[in-house]
């Protein structure tokens, strides 16, 4: 089987038109393609959607919630068309685990094959990118990396970086490029442009009068199109040349690119996601005790968490998982409608009870397990039909298996 090659974006719900083009783009051209995308708040069914069509082509749809404290990328950026989120390329190494990805940015679209791309032996630099600006601006372009991902880790750049643009943010003129390039400006191979064609470079090179830029073939097409500056391809009006390539690929069907790769036998399956089994809880804390072990170790398994309440991010983290929904300001009569549809009720949250979820588990009859740590004090060993240690989830985890076998 081929390799799986892996491919990085970042952004938000906002741009997910852009990203999704960007994933379009490559997808049509490359196979066997494990994509992560960084994020905060794009919703499960886009992943699960998408996540079909690249599966039959030979690749994954990863979703990393970048969320908590330690993910707040609350640093000032003076070019105002550039999201925060481009500072989410900083945490690869906590969600990815190859040892050389390549990020792209979502304003872009790739027109080729890129296997010469992957190929390439960074040796002991952190990475490798194009020269800014076809060589008129500062340093290299960040919107295309191929990261040395195993030396990003090894010497803890993740961390550097964040410390280093905690210094500087407010000293630098772009963001986070500016940043990466302070950092790696004697660690970085140079890619050929073609790998990060910057065709919205347009606009400022006929400001200062550079004319080389435009003599710059065209034909073929550049490999990757990054549209930089403001002047992007989508907005109503543009200058910019190459426009067309970027709604080629926007209005481009996922069933058309999925069909070209059947056409060169490339024939996989899509792993459709049918839980077995559905669980519940409801929470007035964001402690539910092993959760997050519960969803990984259980992915037929299918669990819900309501709350009255807006959730903490420890809780808002779980939506990367296929297989937890989230219902945060939720209200009993919902509440009692997910119950009756589930199959177990886990009382596994920590702190104030919402004990009316207790007399609801009794109406409708749902065992209920839990853990030591987090049954409710209130209630008799009769209630629950099975008390866990939370030192041992994997025996919590073998019961809910057993009732799902149960219902196959």
């Amino acid at each position: 089987m081929k390799k799986q090659q892996s491919v990085i974006f970042a952004g938000d719900y906002a741009y997910i038109r852009q990203i999704e083009t960007a994933i379009k783009s490559i997808c049509r051209h490359n196979s066997h393609l494990k994509i992560y995308v960084l994020n905060q708040d794009i919703p499960q069914e886009w992943f699960m959607n998408i996540r079909t069509y690249i599966q039959q082509m030979g690749g994954d749809l990863i979703d990393c919630k970048v969320i908590g404290a330690k993910y707040k990328m609350n640093w000032t950026n003076q070019l105002l068309h550039i999201n925060h989120m481009t500072f989410a390329r900083y945490f690869i190494p906590d969600f990815v685990e190859e040892d050389k990805v390549l990020y792209l940015d979502s304003d872009l679209v790739v027109t080729g094959d890129l296997s010469q791309l992957f190929e390439i032996d960074l040796e002991e630099n952190y990475l490798a990118a194009a020269r800014s600006c076809f060589g008129a601006g500062v340093g290299f372009n960040a919107g295309v990396l191929l990261i040395n991902n195993k030396k990003w880790k090894s010497d803890d750049i993740r961390q550097r970086l964040v410390d280093l643009t905690e210094r500087e943010h407010e000293n630098v003129g772009e963001g986070d490029q500016s940043i990466l390039n302070i950092l790696f400006r004697d660690s970085c191979y140079q890619l050929e442009d073609t790998y990060n064609f910057q065709i919205g470079f347009d606009a400022g090179a006929a400001e200062m009068n550079h004319r080389f830029v435009f003599d710059i073939p065209l034909t073929p097409l550049p490999k990757i199109l990054h549209y930089i500056s403001p002047d992007k391809p989508w907005n109503q009006f543009s200058v910019g040349r190459l426009r067309d390539q970027w709604w080629h690929y926007s209005m481009m069907e996922w069933s058309y690119i999925v069909s070209t790769w059947r056409e060169k036998n490339l024939v996989c399956t899509a792993d459709v996601y049918k839980p077995k089994l559905r669980c519940m809880n409801l929470t007035n804390s964001w402690c539910v005790k092993k959760i997050d072990y519960l969803a990984q170790h259980l992915p037929e398994v299918h669990f819900y968490i309501a709350a009255h309440t807006f959730m903490a991010d420890e809780l808002k983290r779980l939506s990367a998982f296929q297989n937890v929904t989230l219902y945060p300001n939720s209200f009993p009569l919902l509440v009692e409608n997910v119950l009756e549809q589930s199959d177990l009720y886990l009382d596994l949250n920590m702190d104030q009870k919402l004990t009316y979820i207790y007399d609801l588990v009794q109406k409708y009859q749902k065992p209920m397990l839990s853990f030591d740590s987090s049954r409710c004090p209130d209630l008799p060993d009769t209630c629950y039909a099975g008390v866990y240690s939370e030192s041992r989830p994997e025996e919590l985890v073998e019961a809910i298996k057993c009732y799902m076998k149960e219902r196959e």
